[in-house]
């Protein structure tokens, strides 16, 4: 913080405005206006960093640490305002992209389309080694390859389908579900016999959290005051690492962590934790970000 304000002011300033952001989301109208809205990479602008973060870092991840999508079926859950990272999936060689989300971005917008075109613009600068699937064009997509491209818009906590899939991946996703147990069971449904699941997972702060110097700021809350500022929106449920591990090995899925990144554990005030996060193991509150590799045979 810039120092302007007494903390304790700032903070019970941000409080009442989260809060005060559920309560009107807990209105349908708002809900359904706000659910127009570009969450995030409102604008194609043709940047590369925009380009890598927001269209192409599925299909990266799932290139380091799954071997390619070539001939596969995928299921992503929760991909966001666009389908970006869809089309660079299934241009990349998957034989079907499946959507999970109860509340789908505008897929089929003028935004969303130029977004299409600049992937398929930009990918002999990204991926010189892949050549491009050659009955795919950007300016068609998605609304001519449904034969390829499926959308289920259910809850990913309760999604009820009798598809499997070779991989099923998310990207900053599992930190907004409200019940990592039935998530960790979508996994373990979805995934065929040989399948596997990709998760990367971001246990940092969102919204008005991020500008606080202590980066766990947001778990110095009781559950029922946090629930205040985000039950209706979708924002972090705070579960946090060592919780993740447990749900995976409950569901029954074999569980590789292939990453950690860590906060700077200097800049975390642990006394001021609720008491829930005070009972757990440092190591776990001190995860920034994990990205799990499951296989559930």
């Amino acid at each position: 913080m810039d120092g302007s304000k007494p903390l304790s002011y700032t903070f019970a300033k941000d409080f009442l405005k989260e809060a005060a952001k559920n309560f009107l989301m807990g209105f349908p109208a708002v809900r359904k206006i706000r659910s127009r809205r570009p969450r995030a990479g409102a604008m194609f602008t043709g940047d590369d960093a925009e380009l890598d973060r927001y269209a192409f870092l599925g299909l990266n991840l799932l290139r380091e640490y799954v071997g390619g999508v070539d001939g596969k079926d995928i299921c992503e859950l929760g991909p966001g305002d666009y389908l970006t990272s869809g089309l660079a999936i299934l241009a990349a060689g998957a034989r079907s992209y499946t959507v999970i989300d109860r509340f789908p971005g505008d897929y089929y917008g003028a935004i969303a389309k130029r977004w299409y075109q600049g992937i398929e613009e930009s990918w002999p600068r990204f991926y010189p080694d892949i050549t491009w699937q050659s009955d795919l064009r950007a300016a068609d997509f998605p609304e001519k390859y449904l034969d390829r491209l499926f959308m289920n818009r259910e809850p990913i906590e309760t999604a009820k389908t009798d598809q499997q899939y070779d991989v099923v991946c998310s990207f900053q996703v599992g930190e907004h579900v409200s019940n990592i147990d039935s998530f960790a069971d979508l996994n373990k449904r979805l995934l065929k016999p040989a399948g596997v699941a990709l998760h990367r997972v971001d246990f940092g702060p969102h919204d008005c959290w991020v500008t606080y110097d202590d980066p766990l700021t947001f778990l110095q809350f009781p559950d029922k005051l946090w629930n205040m500022t985000g039950s209706n929106r979708g924002t972090p449920n705070r579960f946090r690492h060592q919780e993740f591990m447990k749900a995976f090995e409950r569901a029954g899925l074999n569980v590789e962590i292939v990453k950690l990144d860590y906060f700077d554990e200097k800049s975390i005030d642990f006394e001021k934790l609720g008491k829930r996060f005070q009972q757990m193991p440092r190591e776990s509150l001190l995860v920034g970000t994990a990205i799990y590799l499951l296989r559930g045979d």
